[in-house]
């Protein structure tokens, strides 16, 4: 049985979406026939005061969770002394572990692909794998923080340093690939995207009380749920809203149900002419389904300078649950690109493309068969692309083929 050994921050129980995609990652590998260790913090994500067991065995995996002091991850300084006290701790981690047939180590906390210079060290016929969800020093440049101007040169020749010592790095979209390959790394790149937490066969039914109350009686219901942090835009979601009102009334409703660093900026921003726009809790994972399927459509959000620096989750939940989106970003992104080529979003790139969108909009809330077209489209483009199952398919022959070729080049 093949041992693979997994790095990344938060872990099971905690249920923020990477966390979440990790444990269902070492879940899937488990299952596929690998035998995985984790190694992860103490910490939990929306609660530093808690403090989770050291060692655990979870799902036939074993858990290794190193201490961190409980500094809060929402802030540029302390987020980077957690980085710096569980890369040091996860070095003398691995010391202690059994030699392991492959590692995968994610991109948190920030800068977490430094720890594969001592892994290589440790383990210099093992190979490395990188999974990156967030490009650092980048996503430090890109909130403007003054600390990134004097990390920069240095965070950029050690990140380089780091990506020469892997053997993969995986991305999550061509713009962070294009990203990764100006470090000039000899590794192979690969592009393996997230999942949906919530996946169904068959599609999830509409519950009546659950779209009442966020949409009230309207023809077309537009959600926003997930995260509204510093690497989303609110702004073109809510000219779109507007355009939408002066057009429909309250016959077209948005909805954002999120948390985050911009959560509270963008309730101030709603005006009281905005009777279209309401607000709603964060769903907990046990009502997630039925608060997807509520929606018509999705709406996903990023800001120009973090292209290719994150990838929304939101826009992989959506087309699982056979739900279309309305991006509000780059054109440049990896979001607007599926969207284009697979038929399944809309494109708010700039301040012109507000009205036809909103036009659009108006025409699928007269047309229900055209809608529900294009959420079948949807749906099936999750299904043939990016769902949990081809992903992790994808990520076994990977992990094999990588092992493979290690040992190959050792002989």
């Amino acid at each position: 049985m093949p041992t693979l050994l997994v790095f990344y921050h938060f872990f099971h129980p905690d249920d923020v979406v990477s966390a979440r995609l990790y444990s269902d990652f070492a879940e899937e590998q488990r299952l596929r026939g690998w035998d995985v260790t984790v190694v992860t913090s103490n910490r939990s994500c929306h609660d530093v005061r808690v403090s989770l067991p050291s060692v655990e065995v979870w799902r036939g995996m074993e858990v290794r969770r190193q201490f961190r002091p409980p500094w809060p991850q929402s802030r540029a300084l302390p987020r980077l002394g957690n980085s710096a006290f569980l890369l040091a701790g996860w070095t003398w981690q691995a010391l202690r572990l059994p030699p392991m047939d492959a590692i995968v180590i994610g991109s948190d906390p920030a800068f977490a692909a430094l720890l594969s210079l001592p892994l290589r060290a440790q383990r210099p016929a093992t190979p490395i794998v990188h999974w990156c969800f967030d490009l650092y020093p980048q996503a430090i440049e890109a909130e403007g923080l003054r600390v990134a101007r004097s990390l920069a040169p240095v965070a950029h020749g050690l990140m380089k340093a780091a990506y020469r010592r892997c053997d993969v790095l995986v991305d999550i979209g061509t713009t962070m690939r294009a990203r990764l390959a100006t470090y000039g790394s000899p590794a192979r790149q690969e592009t393996l995207t997230p999942w949906a937490l919530a996946e169904s066969i068959v599609p999830t039914p509409v519950d009546p009380v659950v779209r009442r109350s966020l949409f009230g009686d309207a023809q077309l219901g537009l959600l926003y749920a997930g995260t509204m942090g510093r690497a989303h835009d609110f702004e073109p979601m809510l000219a779109l809203a507007r355009a939408c009102r002066a057009r429909a009334g309250r016959r077209i409703a948005f909805c954002f149900a999120c948390r985050g660093n911009r959560a509270a900026e963008l309730r101030a921003a709603v005006e009281p002419a905005d009777d279209n726009v309401t607000f709603a809790d964060f769903a907990s994972e046990a009502d997630l389904a039925a608060r997807l399927a509520a929606a018509d459509v999705h709406l996903v959000s990023l800001r120009r300078e973090w292209a290719g620096i994150v990838v929304p989750s939101k826009f992989f939940a959506s087309l699982a649950m056979g739900r279309p989106v309305v991006y509000a970003g780059p054109a440049e992104s990896e979001i607007a690109s599926w969207g284009r080529s697979l038929g399944v979003g809309m494109h708010l790139g700039a301040a012109a493309d507000v009205e036809p969108v909103a036009a659009r909009l108006v025409e699928l809330a007269a047309c229900p068969a055209a809608l529900r077209r294009w959420q079948e489209q949807a749906r099936a483009a999750y299904f043939s692309q990016f769902s949990r199952k081809i992903v992790n398919d994808r990520w076994d022959v990977l992990l094999r083929e990588t092992v493979a070729a290690r040992a190959l080049s050792a002989r």
